[in-house]
């Protein structure tokens, strides 16, 4: 899918995404390149726009001139986690409440269980449904943790 154009002030764009039902696929994220590394966001509201393109806003993209900055690049809904797992190498992982749990130092790519490694070494599961939110600007990840797993 490409993005086509900023929509209003807020930091919304318009996709041509003929491939995609994006609106089936809005709670996952959709990575968009940006100096040949595709960086995760997630999907805060979508609408149809008639034929293949969407009206999409983006979490963290909040003003006209964030949005002009997405215009014309490609963006694209992935199923492994290691295309982007080198760029989140770094970033501090929260639970779902905000509390910070530690850097992340590495990405485990294990067969039906991804796994995210904290500073110390803990290993701590996380598939796709259980990513909260991921902040680039402030580089956080926001993720569903059981209880007892720290």
């Amino acid at each position: 899918m490409r993005i086509l154009k900023s929509y209003g002030t807020e930091g919304g764009v318009i996709v041509s995404a003929p491939e995609v039902d994006i609106e089936e696929r809005a709670n996952e994220p959709v990575f968009i390149s940006f100096d040949g590394l595709p960086v995760p966001f997630f999907i805060e509201e979508v609408s149809p726009r008639g034929g293949a393109k969407y009206f999409v806003k983006l979490e963290d993209i909040d003003s006209l001139e964030a949005a002009e900055e997405l215009v014309g690049k490609d963006a694209d809904f992935e199923e492994d986690g290691e295309d982007y797992a080198d760029e989140i190498i770094g970033y501090t992982l929260c639970n779902q409440d905000g509390t910070p749990v530690g850097k992340i130092t590495a990405y485990e790519d294990i067969p039906g269980n991804p796994c995210l490694e904290i500073e110390g070494g803990t290993l701590i599961p996380c598939p796709d449904e259980l990513i909260v939110k991921v902040d680039n600007r402030n580089r956080k990840i926001w993720l569903e943790i059981a209880d007892g797993l720290l």
